[in-house]
């Protein structure tokens, strides 16, 4: 009797990249029935957002032949501030998943490997077993090719990106400033930007490449991949755009954001929220409030703060006498709503009342809010965020563009605030233009993941490839 087939997929701690993730396992297993097997990794701090237990047993209870088997702990780094931590702690989990492997290889036969974007090292344990290795790429195309073109861009480039004036010229991305690139690749000489070179050109030698994004979203640089334009002189392995990869919760209408929500006409809400690891600092904080209240729109907000400046602190739920101003809340109680704490953000951005979003701009955000139809004003905060925003504003046109100093530590004023809710929610032509672009991609994202749709044949295109490796 032959075993059965199966993947073994790693993603990362992050819960937005473990979740997009395992939500792919599930499609892959519902669309060819590979037996799959998670490998996780506990977090490297112990208070950091981690993803409820509650959703690995829905998982589990599904139905799907999903798996998930934990990783042996290991010491992180000592010194979390340094430029490589993250990526020094993921590295040290290698030689374990090889013994995984090498243990599950008695009850399955593993056709591949599929690892998240921030763990290529591994690959050289697909190497040593004989398993080919696929990318599953949590975020966009545009940031896709940028990653492919980095070494090219490395040479080509001699000084630090974030002196440059002028743009650069990325495949499929056009004249980018250098400022909207990814914060690890300002600084050359960082470990970090080495590291992200490095681990790019690990990308070439991938048996395939899984990205969370659709064609219809990011034509230009799915092209410039598909047609070798992002990897100049290297043969790019095949590209599979499957998404939107989304989490989509059912609505608890008894939420204090949803019953509130229930009573505000449709369109007519702004939607703040900054992502499970976003928090502003409390002086920008109180631009924003003032900002909001003189707009005169309404608003629903998901507040947190962090007490220190390290990245890999959580928020924590905020005091709201403390960091709004002082008479906030009873000036904007009839229009405006302050959840102090992480809010459900699929079950708001679904309401009818809402008609704008104050987003950081992380990736699965960004699809969610194409999947809602709901347009975005980007307050991008780290990693790839600034990029999202930027094409988000410049390409896809879905956006409006809210003016921030990303030169330097300027807050965003009350005044820009409030323009950019007033340019979002009123009748100002880049408002609707930006709404009319969400509703279209709102048919788009959909039409994608249906039968005959782009990411459900790029879909069927990875599982027949998944089969013959298997041959």
């Amino acid at each position: 009797m032959s075993m059965k087939e199966g993947l073994v997929v790693l993603p990362v701690p992050g819960r937005g990249h473990l979740v997009s993730t395992v939500e792919f396992a599930k499609l892959i297993n519902k669309h060819n029935h590979f037996s799959i097997t998670v490998l996780t990794m506990a977090p490297p701090f112990p208070d950091l957002p981690i993803v409820p237990d509650s959703y690995f047993e829905s998982v589990a209870s599904s139905g799907l032949d999903i798996n998930f088997l934990e990783l042996k702990p290991v010491d992180p780094p000592d010194d979390p501030s340094l430029d490589d931590f993250i990526l020094s702690y993921i590295d040290s989990h290698t030689s374990d998943v090889k013994t995984s492997i090498l243990g599950l290889q008695s009850s399955i036969r593993v056709v591949a490997l599929v690892v998240d974007f921030f763990a290529t090292t591994v690959q050289e344990v697909g190497n040593q077993l004989g398993i080919p290795t696929y990318l599953f790429f949590t975020s966009g195309a545009s940031l896709l090719s940028l990653m492919l073109y980095l070494p090219t861009l490395d040479i080509k480039v001699e000084s630090e990106f974030e002196d440059l004036e002028e743009d650069v010229e990325i495949p499929g991305l056009g004249p980018l400033p250098p400022l909207v690139m990814p914060a690890p690749l300002l600084k050359k000489k960082s470990k970090r930007y080495l590291w992200f070179v490095e681990s790019s050109r690990r990308f070439r030698y991938m048996k395939g490449l899984i990205v969370n994004t659709f064609r219809e979203l990011e034509p230009a640089a799915l092209e410039a991949i598909a047609e070798g334009r992002s990897l100049p002189d290297y043969p790019t392995p095949p590209v599979f755009p499957v998404g939107p990869v989304l989490v989509l919760e059912e609505k608890d209408p008894s939420h204090p954001c949803i019953t509130w929500l229930d009573n505000q006409p449709p369109r007519s809400v702004v939607f703040l929220c900054f992502g499970s690891m976003g928090a502003l600092p409390e002086p920008q904080v109180k631009e924003l409030a003032l900002g909001l209240e003189n707009s005169g729109h309404r608003f629903l907000w998901s507040i947190r703060t962090r007490r220190n400046q390290n990245v890999f602190s959580p928020p924590t739920n905020a005091d709201l006498d403390e960091v709004l101003p002082e008479g906030f809340l009873d000036r904007t109680k009839e229009r405006g709503f302050v959840w102090p704490r992480w809010a459900p953000q699929t079950d708001i951005l679904s309401h009818e009342a809402i008609g704008g979003f104050v987003s950081h701009c992380g990736w699965n955000s960004t699809l969610e809010s194409m999947w809602f139809g709901v347009p975005i004003l980007p307050w991008p905060l780290r990693a790839e965020q600034r990029l999202n925003g930027f094409k988000l504003v410049s390409e896809i046109g879905v956006a409006v563009e809210l003016e921030m100093n990303y030169r330097g530590q300027s807050l965003v004023g009350a005044s820009e605030v409030e323009r950019g809710v007033r340019s979002l929610m009123g009748n100002t032509e880049e408002g609707k233009k930006a709404r009319d672009k969400a509703i279209e991609m709102r048919a788009a994202s959909r039409a994608a993941v249906d039968a005959g749709g782009s990411s459900f044949d790029a879909l069927s295109r990875l599982t027949e490839q998944l089969l013959s490796d298997g041959l």
